[in-house]
């Protein structure tokens, strides 16, 4: 039985083991080292029968949830996730601001880390000026979907424009979204960080789901780089959500979530955790249901409340930090 037979987590799963055991070592740009398999691992997930969200162990729902909205509506400011407690962005344009006020980076998760990151949430959050300044990661993915700049300096709203594609009901093989810009992976990689997920490709399908009357949404997402313990979890719920939402937009039925990958790694620091995620392989709960709010009819005007998660069972929440 090939993994694409697989439920979602089983085959998060059986690739988690084969990347520590056929994984190749390698020295990686964070300095803590990695297992890195390039180029084979691939997913897929029916959305008619499950929505892909880990049950071995917590997923932060409310960031997932948050992180999609944020970039739905364009924005690539702290700010926003900072309003909804949602923290996954911190460390970047934190060591960024304090490399530009000139204080000293100290050891990551140290006392005095912890005490200045602290000063600088509260900043962010307190202090709209200090955001703008502060604050801003650079024309990261929200940027890049909603507002790439053409050659004629006028922004390019890819989202808009593959909505609308699928709402003509013309079949297309270029209905692409694509974060992967060039000319701004120096901007992007001063608080941020350049796109791991770069581009994802839709297929407004011919076929009609029998149940819903309405015709099929798929879609194929390129990962060029995934952090398969911290990362990858997020990016299977995300990213079926927003294939969720646009096939709403669209008043289409989503199907087939389509996701590979170029370096699919495991840090060196995440060893003991991944082994302990692959000890509760056989004890899985159902996947939970994705419930969107109806009301909503265009892409760029989801809230991270209009994603519901609904009946999510899962394991405790295994800790491990982030390589910066």
């Amino acid at each position: 039985m090939t993994k694409e037979k697989l439920s979602g987590e089983a085959q998060y799963l059986a690739w988690a083991d084969e990347i520590l055991h056929d994984g190749e070592p390698t020295d990686d740009r964070t300095g803590v080292g990695t297992w890195d398999y390039f180029g084979e691992p691939q997913m897929a997930y029916d959305l008619r029968k499950e929505f892909p969200l880990l049950t071995s162990k917590f997923v932060a729902t409310k960031a997932v949830r948050s992180e999609l909205a944020w970039m739905l509506h364009g924005d690539t400011n702290l700010r926003y996730l900072t309003e909804h407690d949602n923290h996954i962005w911190d460390e970047w344009p934190f060591v960024s601001y304090l490399n530009r006020v000139g204080i000293d980076v100290p050891e990551q998760e140290s006392p005095e880390w912890k005490r200045l990151k602290s000063d600088y949430l509260k900043q962010v959050l307190a202090d709209k000026a200090f955001a703008e300044e502060y604050g801003d990661l650079g024309p990261i993915y929200g940027h890049q979907w909603r507002a790439w700049q053409g050659y004629d300096n006028q922004p390019i709203d890819q989202l808009r424009i593959a909505q609308d594609q699928i709402r003509s009901g013309k079949s297309s093989r270029r209905i692409i979204v694509s974060a992967w810009n060039v000319g701004d992976l120096d901007a992007m990689s001063k608080a941020g960080l350049p796109p791991c997920h770069t581009l994802f490709q839709f297929n407004a399908s011919n076929a009609v789901d029998p149940e819903t009357g309405k015709p099929y949404l798929d879609m194929k997402m390129y990962q060029r780089s995934a952090d398969w313990f911290l990362g990858v979890p997020f990016n299977m719920a995300q990213y079926a959500m927003l294939l969720s939402a646009m096939a709403q937009t669209t008043d289409r039925t989503p199907r087939y979530f389509y996701h590979t990958f170029g370096s699919a790694h495991i840090y060196k620091n995440h060893e003991a955790q991944v082994r302990e995620q692959l000890a509760r392989a056989g004890d899985l709960y159902e996947p939970p249901k994705l419930v969107l709010n109806p009301a909503v009819q265009d892409i760029g005007d989801f809230e991270a409340d209009d994603f519901t998660i609904v009946g999510y069972r899962h394991h405790p929440a295994i800790r491990g930090q982030v390589a910066i």
